[in-house]
């Protein structure tokens, strides 16, 4: 059972009263409540002012009260995981003294609009996984809290067990979540900086670690992209996604830098064809050779601009226009809450823009060094690479070998 006690340590005629606050002999904390008082009011033995007049016995009453706001605290934080510190008692102090005044960036929303709007470095990927934190978080305000502005110091332990619970609820994956709690932490860490004051648990939420499930690696093979080039489309939309999805196998590059390309892309540099683009993940400048495929595409008429939703949809019809049929381990949103479900499925049910990149990366492992083709998809290692073709170091060093067998004849 916590107890307090009230004491001055001063003889001057404003001391400061302080409180003592104790849960256990190790878990004992002192610190200033705001109130001052002439020692010569003081009870030392009762620990409160003596009750001379109507201001010391207002002293006294708003002892009480305070008294009974941190008990109240404490109860409600016992069962929560609360970490209690000298930290956490001047909180409540500043709360009941209403010193912790909200400003504009008190609020969660705020905060993230304001690291929208920065002006840092952020990739279109990290602006939208901030865009939809706020609407997770409106949501969320809405459904649970009757539309109560959530605050950055109301971001602490409990919060993220209930944001986690949530999501589960929902069927998000625990990689999901714990994206966002990492962006979560940003822009508290953020609002932070700008002395926005945060919960004193706030250093305790930490990171999930993310679980990486061995997904079975989808790409179009050679002879898949061949069976693609010869189907016969009816559809104008689909003959268009097929050049995207053709060129997007040979060039290696993700969906938002490929579904940019226009024909200010294309040079021609001391006669080799090249598309030359800056990736938005990454702000990279890169320049990527055409094979003779890609220019054939290319040279029929550069397929015109779409949307990402439409071409996944696309795709998906295209391939399985082509019979591309082979049942594969992938994930499928097959209900109405729109949940990634695990399954075996034909291959054309899971194809989507990513097939690009990774049929790119697969296709031409082996054949052309590993250096180069890092450079063209922007992996940051080989490690990361490797990995993301399905292959292994010892993969790898097969390939080495192979070259010195070459060289040795």
């Amino acid at each position: 059972m916590a107890t307090i006690k009230y004491l001055i340590q001063s003889k001057n005629e404003n001391a400061n009263i302080y409180i003592r606050y104790s849960i256990n002999r190790e878990s004992v904390w002192k610190r200033k409540t705001g109130f001052v008082i002439n020692p010569n009011d003081w009870s030392k033995d009762k620990g409160q002012p003596l009750q001379k007049s109507q201001e010391l016995k207002a002293i006294k009453f708003k002892l009480e009260k305070l008294s009974v706001f941190i008990n109240d605290a404490y109860n409600n934080s016992i069962d929560k995981g609360q970490i209690f510190s000298g930290e956490w008692l001047q909180h409540q102090i500043d709360l009941f003294n209403n010193k912790v005044v909200v400003v504009d960036l008190d609020i969660l929303t705020n905060s993230i609009d304001a690291y929208i709007n920065s002006g840092d470095n952020l990739s279109s990927g990290s602006i939208k996984n901030l865009e939809n934190l706020k609407k997770f978080i409106i949501k969320y305000e809405i459904d649970n809290l009757k539309g109560k502005q959530i605050l950055i110091r109301d971001i602490d332990l409990n919060f993220i067990d209930v944001f986690k619970k949530y999501n589960r609820a929902k069927g998000r994956s625990i990689n999901y979540i714990g994206t966002y709690i990492s962006i979560l932490r940003a822009v508290v860490n953020r609002a932070s900086i700008n002395g926005i004051p945060t919960h004193p648990q706030f250093k305790q939420i930490k990171a999930i670690k993310q679980v990486k499930e061995p997904d079975e690696i989808i790409i179009l093979t050679e002879a898949e992209q061949e069976l693609i080039k010869n189907v016969k489309l009816e559809r104008e939309a689909y003959i268009n996604a097929r050049k995207w999805l053709l060129l997007g196998c040979l060039i290696g590059q993700r969906a938002g830098d490929l579904l940019d390309i226009t024909e200010k892309n294309i040079k021609d540099i001391n006669g080799m064809k090249i598309i030359e683009l800056k990736q938005k993940k990454t702000g990279k400048k890169v320049a990527i050779p055409l094979i003779p495929s890609a220019i054939e595409i290319i040279e029929s008429g550069l397929p015109y601009r779409i949307n990402l939703e439409n071409f996944n949809s696309y795709c998906k019809e295209v391939c399985k226009e082509a019979k591309i049929n082979t049942i594969v381990k992938g994930k499928m949103r097959i209900d109405e809450k729109r949940t990634l479900t695990v399954g075996k499925y034909e291959k054309w049910q899971v194809i989507s823009s990513h097939v690009c990149r990774r049929s790119f990366a697969t296709n031409f492992y082996g054949r052309i060094p590993t250096s180069i083709l890092m450079n063209i998809t922007a992996h940051g290692t080989e490690t990361m690479f490797l990995s993301y073709i399905g292959k292994t170091t010892y993969d790898n060093a097969s390939q080495m070998l192979e070259y010195f067998n070459k060289l040795a004849l």
